[in-house]
């Protein structure tokens, strides 16, 4: 179940908080449920300005897991906007949870290459070291910006992330035709959506506390879908719903809140 809510957790971190006058910041909800009970929230935002990104989150869980788990999680990223794509500079995050708490940071050069790596000393103790080769940008919340400005109809990607703890394989696999979906900030119509798969892979930084989850055989593991809506805010694609399959049941994300000041 952790493992599912993490990598719902990255999936839906493309949105963003960023510092910096002159933008429009962009808002939006998301509730997470599992087997139809409300488990979690979201607050997102994004903000650009003079070819640059500041993204973030704020996560926590709700309802009865808030309970059970306690979990709450925040980070964001900076760099630049290119065409097409980004390039990352700085990342942070920070979690915490009913027994601990922990944080992670990383610099990029322009290359892509870590050149500054900080762990809190009870996540590094945790975890396995990462490898230099993949010490490399961009961060997850970096990657999935990317990934929504590139997204296409039948279309297929594979990339990696390091987040300063750990490095990520992802596959994003788009249908060839939209699907129509309603999402309940959008109003009552249904609209035209790009349906996708992701699927996620840690190449390294195995967590000890996890590692049941983490060796989990990957054909076991459902990729988690997702419905990508065009010219939300500007953007090329925009997240409305994600489904997952986990070994307790089914879990969903949806947006619940989409404020555009532009629109």
């Amino acid at each position: 179940m952790h493992r599912t809510i993490v990598l719902l957790l990255l999936v839906t971190a493309l949105l963003a908080r960023p510092a910096g006058a002159g933008a429009a910041v962009l808002e939006a909800d998301y509730v997470v449920r599992w087997s139809g009970i409300e488990v979690g929230r979201f607050t997102t935002e994004l903000r650009r300005a003079a070819e640059r990104y500041h993204l973030a989150y704020r996560a926590r869980t709700s309802g009865p897991l808030r309970w059970l788990a306690g979990l709450e999680s925040e980070g964001w990223a900076v760099g630049r906007l290119l065409d097409g794509g980004v390039r990352p500079e700085h990342f942070r995050g920070a979690s915490s949870w009913r027994d601990g708490a922990g944080f992670w940071r990383v610099s990029f050069a322009a290359d892509g290459r870590a050149t500054e790596v900080e762990v809190d000393a009870a996540t590094r103790a945790d975890r396995e070291p990462v490898p230099e080769p993949l010490r490399r940008g961009p961060d997850p919340m970096s990657l999935m910006l990317a990934a929504m400005q590139r997204a296409a109809a039948g279309e297929r990607s594979i990339a990696r992330s390091f987040d300063g703890r750990r490095a990520m394989r992802y596959e994003l696999a788009c249908a060839a035709e939209p699907s129509p979906i309603r999402a309940v900030a959008l109003g009552q119509a249904a609209r035209e959506a790009l349906a996708c798969t992701v699927e996620a892979e840690l190449v390294a930084g195995r967590s000890a506390r996890w590692s049941r989850d983490a060796d989990q055989a990957p054909r076991e593991r459902q990729p988690v879908r997702l419905w990508l809506v065009s010219g939300l805010g500007g953007m090329p694609h925009w997240p409305v719903r994600l489904e997952a399959e986990s070994r307790w049941g089914a879990v969903t994300v949806e947006l619940e809140r989409f404020d555009d000041p532009a629109g």
